[in-house]
């Protein structure tokens, strides 16, 4: 007696990588969303911004204050196959603010191309770090990690 078994690898490789996308996306938008909420409006030095308004730094080591909400609008979501060439971005950041398409599989990324960005996440030689996206990052890495070990199980 013999059985067929008829293999659809194509199909089997596509539900995968959708299911395995799907963690992707998910992961990306729940650091995004902790970034973003972690940007509020600082308690460190004020000193006056032009036009008369007053701004309020963040303190070292605090994710950065909200001034225009340009960083924050701009924090973006982006993973292979999403079709969104810059990312997703809300409107007040800049046309080209947003991160690229990823250029491998099963990659996300989360991310901005403001260009004071990467100042504020790391310091620079007269600032000290205001980080937002690796505490976001680390918040969830657990719960990331969980939505892989689900897709096993």
């Amino acid at each position: 007696m013999a059985i067929a078994v008829k293999w659809y690898d194509k199909e089997l490789k596509k539900m995968v990588a959708d299911v395995a996308i799907n963690a992707i996306k998910k992961g990306c938008y729940m650091v995004e969303g902790d970034a973003k909420r972690s940007m509020k409006p600082g308690s460190g030095n004020e000193y006056p911004r032009p036009g008369g308004k007053m701004h309020h730094a963040s303190a070292a080591g605090q994710p950065p204050a909200v001034d225009t909400g340009r960083l924050r609008a701009s924090v973006s979501s982006n993973w292979h196959g999403s079709g969104m060439e810059r990312g997703k971005v809300d409107s007040q950041a800049e046309p080209d603010d947003g991160i690229g398409q990823p250029d491998k599989d099963l990659t996300g990324v989360v991310g901005t191309n403001v260009e004071y960005a990467g100042y504020l996440e790391l310091g620079t030689v007269k600032m000290k770090p205001r980080p937002y996206l690796r505490p976001a990052l680390e918040k969830n890495r657990s719960k990331i990690l969980g939505l892989f070990r689900d897709l096993i199980k």
